[in-house]
């Protein structure tokens, strides 16, 4: 059996300070050492009773439990939270001791909920990584979500001319040297810096695993889930073929109950294949596309072990609007608002079983709002839905200036014990899209400037770790952007960072310019339906893009606006598409369009601010690599101001009879990306490749709100001199600030202060001065032929104030003689994780003897890493060395599965070098709900 799958929102809870220091470990010590030695399941270690290990060996563990251990004195609950709690970090030794010490509270009182683990990191931590099963301890009696991304065997079929590739696409290699040991998330083929152009590998590639079943399990219900892998998907297991599933950007389920060994070995084999394919969407051959389908296992895998009676998944339950857990908020406002939770409860026994489902709900500080129990009877090998109310008092709601976040607790009990629980991240928000004054939020008024996305990245194609996803979301916000759009479903780490950072999703149908034949549209109808299922329960979703992206078919169109409200039955479910180009019985158009401005429905804007010369050569002013340099980034960032400003404009300006007044605007596109149908990647963002700032970054940043309206990202004051301080520096110094006024000094000496530049209806112009007695100096020297590098501008200075006060400040220098390296960690306050398949980006700054970055530096820089860690590429693909870019060299540094110390060193001829030391975290042991 397989079918799509949707992903389980949890929490952390609050940390406590030690757990020696626990009056409830204290008392419960020589009981758990008993149980301990008396328990500890076969090929499991049991660890030495001496002191905690050091932090190096740490795992990142998160119990939670019930609420009768929650009292107001138990350290457990006094920590600290973020919006996801506090991360909690915990030995070896005290993960074992937790496990065993629920087994002894469900001995002693039936009443306890045991401790458990949970699937998510707070906002400043990895999310759950692989565990190996002999660091695992007892199976609880309930779910357990095990993590599946490491020690995966891989190979992949590279054809030659005269070789069978058919029947080499469908036969694995036999022989063992041609398969390599590989952690998930996994590109098919490591790509070379310009993977656009059809470079990318398309083809078929295998992947094997041995799944260890443990005896305890038998009876249960075990599901594989498959977050993402590219194209179409065949899986054995134990050589019986059980599924094939068409479609790379959504999850699916395999139920693997009835196909296990008993005893011995269980092989999992996956064939994947990449290739085009009309009757999966997105469908169109790739070098007709406008993005790439790298191929591989790219998103997490794992194995859920579910009691006979459980929350159903919302996918594999398949019904409208059904299964699983389906959170909805009847009414909201900031005196009261009410949640509505739908639990369907799963029995695959062969009898009658009586339960009682409990909700509780827990406020951003940990404290609990609301909670509600109410019976319900399943019959045999079936399930039955309740809806229970939950009513909270002056509600924090969720917007993207404070994305508040509560954590629904649900859990299934029979006879007192827990058969099953999940936890659900919810905001309590409510959307309102007028034709005539856009989006409300809460009942106040919002405009959203956005940015569209895509997921791939050099080198790796679409295999990220959720830390490289939750950084491009962070920068995003930090540019000011509140929304985001593409053309397939994102990684659920972004969406949790939407949720987190406070951006609104438009969750988008994989397609772009195609429709197939009969069963390629079935399954584009299946996508719509699961895209809803997995993401329903996100305070950030706005938007669903039923439709695929510029594709034309109004029958299909009509099908799919049914499809979403079915799925997603609210007050505040708006759908949203391109125009339609004839009438259909039934359907008058999306609720929001993206491409008619009539008056009629209310207006998003789904693409703006690209400009090509034609769609041949795909050069324009706003396609710029952030190695062109000053000028051409400067072209950029005057386009897109003009084109903002119009933006703008309409917002203020009164309403013209027979249109509808924008609700939010996204730019194409926020990050550059990879291009199938072109040879060249996309560079018309304001954030390149390597997720580097061009000038035009700096325009996006400045229109965000100067008072720091959130604590993340997003606001705040903000200055940025968009200029190089250079001979070929233009003598009209741009400034990009969201303050009041700048304060601009040359050499120590004041220039002036100006307010913004007047004549825009942007919520903050820029700023432009002229430097006069340079504009002098500049002309003279260039006519007298000894204009030297380092002696035009010198050192300019702007300071952003507010009310008089400084309030932000930025600093360049005319660069000097280039004579040095200089290495900075872009982990954005996410540390790498040492699992085998995370990475972090490493840039290297060819600076002169003042540290100031030489922009003009192109030398080709040689990456060494030692200790836990490696270079992700080689020199064939440009990665290492890799050639520097406006001055800055970027290396992708992978951890092994050990954490520890990763030194970086960095060379290139005629500078001197530099080394940078940081540290890898311990993989979590955790499961996820």
């Amino acid at each position: 059996m397989v079918s799509g799958s949707s992903t389980s929102l949890t929490r952390t809870v609050p940390a406590w300070s030690s757990w020696s220091s626990s009056r409830l470990a204290k008392s419960a010590a020589p009981r758990l050492q008993a149980v301990r030695r008396a328990r500890i399941p076969t090929g499991s270690r049991a660890p030495a009773p001496t002191a905690r290990p050091p932090a190096t060996s740490q795992l990142r563990f998160f119990p939670v439990v019930h609420r009768r251990l929650l009292a107001a004195n138990n350290p457990w609950c006094t920590q600290g939270t973020c919006s996801k709690g506090t991360t909690m970090l915990f030995s070896r030794r005290d993960f074992l001791e937790l496990s065993t010490l629920s087994a002894a509270g469900l001995a002693l009182d039936s009443s306890l909920h045991p401790l458990h683990a949970l699937a998510q990191s707070s906002a400043h931590s990895a999310s759950a990584f692989t565990a190996t099963s002999a660091e695992w301890p007892l199976a609880p009696a309930f779910r357990q979500v095990r993590p599946l991304d490491q020690e995966w065997r891989f190979t992949r079929i590279d054809h030659t001319p005269g070789e069978n590739s058919a029947a080499m696409a469908t036969n694995a290699p036999a022989s063992d040297a041609a398969w390599t040991m590989v952690n998930v998330p996994h590109t098919v083929r490591l790509e070379p810096f310009n993977a656009s152009g059809m470079r990318n590998f398309q083809g078929t590639c295998w992947y094997e695993k041995h799944l260890e079943i443990q005896p305890q399990w038998h009876g249960r219900t075990l599901h594989l889930v498959f977050q993402g892998a590219m194209g179409v998907t065949d899986i054995w297991l134990n050589d019986t073929h059980l599924t094939t599933h068409y479609g790379g950007y959504l999850p699916f389920v395999v139920d693997i109950s009835d196909h296990l060994n008993a005893t011995g070995a269980n092989l999992l084999r996956l064939r994947l294949d990449n290739t085009d394919n009309q009757q999966v969407p997105p469908g169109k051959p790739q070098d007709q596309l406008d993005f790439v389908y790298f191929g591989g296992l790219y998103r997490s895998v794992e194995l859920r072990v579910l009691h006979p009676l459980h929350i159903s998944d919302p996918v594999v339950a398949d019904k409208p609007a059904g299964g699983g857990i389906f959170v909805t908020f009847p009414a909201v406002s900031n005196d009261a608002a009410t949640v509505q939770v739908q639990c369907e409860v799963a029995n695959t026994s062969s009898s009658l079983r009586r339960a009682r489902v409990s909700h509780e709900l827990r406020a951003p500080d940990g404290s609990i709002v609301a909670s509600s129990e109410a019976p319900v009877e399943v019959p045999a090998s079936s399930s039955k839905t309740l809806t229970q109310m939950l009513h909270v008092r002056a509600p924090l709601l969720w917007h993207p200036y404070h994305p508040h976040l509560y954590r629904l607790h649900t859990v299934i009990l029979e006879d007192g014990k827990p058969a099953d629980d999940q936890y659900t991240r919810i905001g309590i928000r409510r959307f309102r899209i007028d034709k005539e004054e856009g989006l409300f939020i809460n009942g106040e008024k919002f405009f959203s400037l956005g940015a569209n996305r895509h997921q791939d990245h050099p080198y790796v194609g679409y295999a990220l770790p959720a830390s490289a996803h939750y950084r491009d979301a962070l920068k995003l916000r930090d540019a000011g952007f509140t929304s985001y759009r593409c053309h397939y479903p994102q990684h659920p780490a972004f969406m949790d960072a939407c949720d987190e950072l406070g951006i609104l999703a438009i969750i988008s149908n994989p397609g772009w310019q195609f429709m197939g034949d009969e069963v390629f549209r079935k399954r584009v109808y299946q996508n719509a339906r699961e895209m809803v299922r997995r993401d329903r329960n996100r305070p950030s979703v706005l938007l669903w893009e039923a439709q695929m992206n510029e594709t034309d078919n109004d029958l299909v169109a009509a099908e799919l606006f049914r499809i979403i409200h079915e799925e997603y039955p609210v007050a505040d479910c708006y759908t949203a598409g391109d125009r339609l180009t004839r009438p259909v019985a039934d359907f008058n158009g999306w609720d929001v369009e993206y491409s008619r401005n009539d008056g009629s429905k209310p207006l998003w804007i789904r693409e703006w601010g690209d400009q090509v010369d034609n769609w041949t050569d795909q050069q324009g002013s706003v396609r710029v690599p952030r190695d062109w340099g000053e000028t051409p980034m400067l072209v950029q960032s005057s386009r897109h101001l003009q084109a903002l400003n119009e933006i703008y404009a309409e917002q203020s300006e009164p309403l013209k009879p027979g249109t509808a007044r924008a609700a939010g605007a996204d730019l194409w596109a926020g990050i550059d990306y990879y291009r199938g149908y072109h040879h060249q990647p996309f560079y018309g963002s304001p954030l390149d490749l390597f997720r580097l700032p061009k000038f035009d970054y700096y325009l996006f940043q400045s229109q965000r709100p100067v008072d720091p309206k959130t604590s993340h990202a997003g606001s705040g004051p903000m200055i940025f001199v968009a200029n190089f301080a250079s001979f070929q520096s233009p003598t009209n110094v741009t400034v990009f600030s969201n303050c009041e006024q700048v304060r601009l000094t040359q050499n120590g000496k004041e220039v002036a202060v100006q307010t913004p530049d007047a004549g825009y209806h942007l919520p903050h112009p820029p700023f432009t001065f002229r430097l006069e007695q340079f504009s002098a100096l500049h002309s003279m020297l260039f006519a007298s032929g000894v204009a030297q590098p380092g002696t035009a501008i010198g050192n300019v200075k702007a300071e952003g104030l507010v009310g008089g006060r400084v309030v932000a400040v930025h600093e360049i220098s005319a660069p000097g003689v280039p004579t040095q390296l200089k290495l900075v960690l872009d982990d954005c306050g996410r540390p790498l994780v040492a699992d085998g398949a995370d990475w972090i980006r490493v840039y290297a700054h060819i600076c002169d003897a003042r540290g100031t970055t030489y922009s003009f530096g192109e030398d080709a820089v040689t990456f060494r890493v030692s200790g836990e860690g490696a270079v992700i590429g080689t020199a064939e693909l440009g990665a290492n060395p890799m050639r520097a870019q406006a001055g800055i060299a970027t290396a992708l540094v992978q951890a092994t599965s050990r954490p520890g110390t990763i030194t970086v060193e960095a060379e290139a001829f005629g500078l001197t070098s530099a080394t940078l030391h940081f540290a890898s975290e311990a993989a979590a042991i955790a499961a996820t709900r």
